[in-house]
């Protein structure tokens, strides 16, 4: 099977997701092509990444020069035009027009495709849909969050939905609220955002209370929470140690906060790290601590990653009801979830385990054994390769039920 990634940024060390499908489908004997419509700006990177063997296509910006490509066959073509709905702004439309034209020229570079996917249901996706109504194949596309969560344009996202061939989500939870919030009425498929297991060793030996927080420093992650919960504990004379790794917009709100509370001896900001630095981190913690919330904008987590990398590691998790964590987490069992916004029972749950050794060492057992059983990236490649190749199988039996019929 050759598919065709397009993403936003590529390689991106928060979008670890799409590196893990990509490696896993080219492993298996596919081959994939990237398409990007920016160029990374992170300096560290996944080890994967340079393990990859494949081709990655960067989109040039629009501008005045580039205005004749949309003039050009592969863009007027009726097959293209009859799908370009001018919903509402034309600029909008010409960027879709003009993201359309260079992946049908990366197709072309590729020497075909059997499908496209898209990664996050953005309004510049249905570019993809573009491109594969010039070449008459499939397009499916993955909706995760911030897209479909932080104020969304329903219509767009009606729209971006309905012309997909397939949409992806990685949750139930994601799929309900697309069906019912949103009236997105495509056929879907739950395929988790996950990890390789096999990648995170047991941890063996961790640091006496350190904690651990790996994300993005963005409102939804519920950082807030977490510093204020440390600094409880330390009020109550835990001797706790909190590494953050990450960087992101309210950096410079989350260290005036650790100053507020006087815990600056207490909590390390270690911005972004290499792979072997998050191992090391990941099994030194004696407990990761991810409280989500839902942002102001209505953003939030699904089931992040970062949770399921600390459970592949064995190292117990502390996290929030919200979303889709409960479709990994089961309280009690393999994790504990506490109510979001809530600092004192973020203390209260970090604070029984560590109380409680033999407890938090059964926990993190139980996470470790989930991850392995229902959120391996061979398993959920499995399920999306599923979806591709029904894609595929279904838009090719239209296609001869249409030939047959003329």
């Amino acid at each position: 099977m050759k598919v065709l990634y397009f993403v936003g940024e590529f390689p991106k060390l928060s979008e670890s997701f799409i590196l893990n499908e990509l490696y896993e489908l080219q492993k298996r004997g596919h081959e994939v092509s990237v398409f990007s419509t920016t160029r990374p700006s992170e300096e560290v990177a996944h080890e994967e990444v340079t393990e990859l063997n494949l081709s990655v296509h960067y989109a040039n910006k629009p501008s005045l020069s580039s205005l004749p490509n949309l003039f050009s066959r592969n863009v007027l073509n009726s097959t293209v035009l009859q799908q370009a709905t001018f919903i509402d702004s034309p600029f909008y439309h010409a960027n879709c027009l003009h993201l359309g034209k260079q992946l049908i020229d990366a197709v072309k570079e590729e020497k075909g495709v059997n499908l496209i996917h898209a990664h996050f249901a953005e309004p510049n996706r249905l570019a993809a849909t573009y491109a594969a109504d010039y070449f008459d194949i499939p397009s499916t596309v993955t909706a995760h969050a911030a897209e479909i969560f932080s104020d969304p344009n329903i219509r767009r996202l009606q729209r971006v939905c309905s012309r997909f061939s397939h949409v992806i989500v990685p949750s139930e939870y994601n799929k309900q609220y697309l069906h019912e919030k949103i009236g997105a009425n495509s056929k879907m498929s739950v395929v988790p955002a996950t990890t390789d297991v096999g990648k995170f060793e047991p941890s063996k030996e961790c640091v006496s209370g350190r904690l651990l927080t790996v994300a993005r420093l963005v409102e939804k992650k519920g950082y807030e929470y977490a510093i204020d919960a440390v600094s409880k504990l330390v009020n109550q004379g835990y001797d706790v140690e909190y590494h953050i790794i990450g960087t992101g917009e309210r950096e410079n709100v989350l260290h005036e906060r650790v100053h507020d509370r006087g815990v600056e001896d207490y909590i390390k900001f270690l911005g972004h790290v290499s792979d072997k630095r998050l191992q090391s981190e990941l099994h030194e913690a004696e407990l990761f601590v991810l409280p989500c919330v839902i942002a102001a904008d209505g953003d939030r987590d699904v089931a992040p990653v970062a949770l399921k990398e600390a459970m592949a590691t064995q190292t117990a998790c502390v996290s929030t009801s919200t979303s889709a964590i409960p479709e990994l987490i089961t309280d009690g069992h393999d994790g504990i979830l506490v109510e979001p916004n809530d600092s004192k029972a973020v203390a209260n749950a970090v604070a029984s385990l560590l109380d409680d050794p033999s407890r938090r060492d059964k926990i993190a057992a139980n996470g470790r054994k989930t991850v392995e059983e229902k959120f391996d990236i061979s398993q959920t490649v499995d399920k999306l390769l599923n979806v591709f190749q029904s894609c595929i199988e279904s838009h090719d039996s239209r296609r001869t039920t249409v030939v047959g019929g003329d």
